[in-house]
């Protein structure tokens, strides 16, 4: 099974810049990265309602169409998605196989974080379970994240306890029979 992890993938709000410089230009525009080695290149026009992908892998040339809706945010403006070749379903991200683009919804979309154990989720964040935007506290509250990020701590000075524990008796080899 392969996870959506392994992948590299693109936001739509990567994309802005492209639609920006379009729209003020009235014309085709073109915008150019790499992921992961690969050059690709996307072709937008005015008139179109979606994207164009082309890339180069092993000599062979790809190109593939994605198309994007519009639709307007509940605060002010608008938000772009794209839509699923495959489904028709709209989402925020698409991820780059080496012969094709897709999105979550054309193939099993799984992350490898979930196919841990719950136990096992706790050392999946070993070096920093914050994230970068997250407030612990609001206002002198603690918000929702705070009490997420109180109860990983809690567990794991819990299991560092235990550990701590069974490192102060006298070690104990277990051997397998092969």
């Amino acid at each position: 099974m392969l996870f959506l992890d392994h992948y590299s993938s693109l936001t739509i709000g990567f994309l802005t810049p492209l639609i920006k410089a379009v729209q003020s230009a009235r014309k085709m525009a073109l915008m150019r990265f790499y992921k992961e080695g690969i050059k690709y290149e996307v072709y937008y026009s005015v008139d179109d309602s979606f994207f164009t992908f082309t890339w180069d892998y092993q000599g062979k040339h790809y190109r593939q169409q994605i198309e994007f809706i519009t639709e307007p945010s509940h605060l002010r403006g608008e938000v772009r998605f794209f839509v699923c070749p495959a489904t028709g379903k709209k989402c925020l991200k698409v991820y780059f196989g080496r012969k094709s683009i897709f999105t979550r919804y054309a193939i099993r979309h799984v992350y490898s974080y979930q196919h841990l154990s719950h136990n096992s989720r706790i050392f999946a964040n070993v070096r920093n379970p914050s994230r970068r935007n997250g407030k612990e506290k609001y206002g002198g509250k603690i918000t929702r994240y705070g009490k997420r990020i109180d109860r990983y701590r809690k567990r794991q000075d819990k299991i560092s306890d235990y550990v701590l524990c069974l490192s102060g008796r006298q070690i104990v080899h277990i051997y397998k029979k092969v």
